[in-house]
């Protein structure tokens, strides 16, 4: 499993953040993107879409993988780390963004961690409030066909 793969699908898919992101941008986002959530980076060419007025929107990338447990010298488990940055016109967007993203992603396994880092702060590039949301993710694989080998 890709851990920002499986956020994009779950986050994308869920219809009560769908509905704030909507009602907080006063429309769709356009161009066929799915919510304005993007995996990697937001496209700048041939259009922006990292303008304002689309606010909000959310870049989900990787930051960390690395085995986790081990037996019998073989990796059972792996560790992935995602951050997602989302960008919102003010606080209480932000808030109520964030806790339908911590219920979506927590409730399929995602974990939320933090390293005493800045929350959110005003990207001055957009003038946007930019927020930081880190996930972790324990991929056990098939325990049990491992079990069997």
């Amino acid at each position: 499993m890709i851990a920002e793969t499986e956020a994009y699908k779950l986050l994308v898919a869920d219809e009560e953040l769908n509905r704030l992101f909507n009602q907080f941008r006063g429309k769709e986002f356009p161009g066929g993107y799915k919510q304005g959530i993007f995996t990697y980076d937001i496209p700048e060419k041939p259009t922006n879409m990292k303008q304002k007025e689309l606010a909000p929107f959310a870049r989900i990338y990787s930051t960390y993988e690395a085995p986790h447990e081990h037996a019998d010298d073989r990796v059972i488990a792996m560790e992935q780390r995602i951050t997602i940055n989302f960008w919102c016109k003010n606080a209480k967007q932000t808030d109520q963004i964030a806790k339908r993203m911590d219920t979506v992603l927590e409730s399929s396994g995602f974990e939320r961690y933090t390293a005493n880092e800045k929350p959110r702060y005003m990207d001055s590039d957009i003038g946007l409030l930019m927020n930081v949301r880190k996930y972790r993710f324990f991929d056990w694989g098939n325990i049990e066909e491992m079990k069997g080998k």
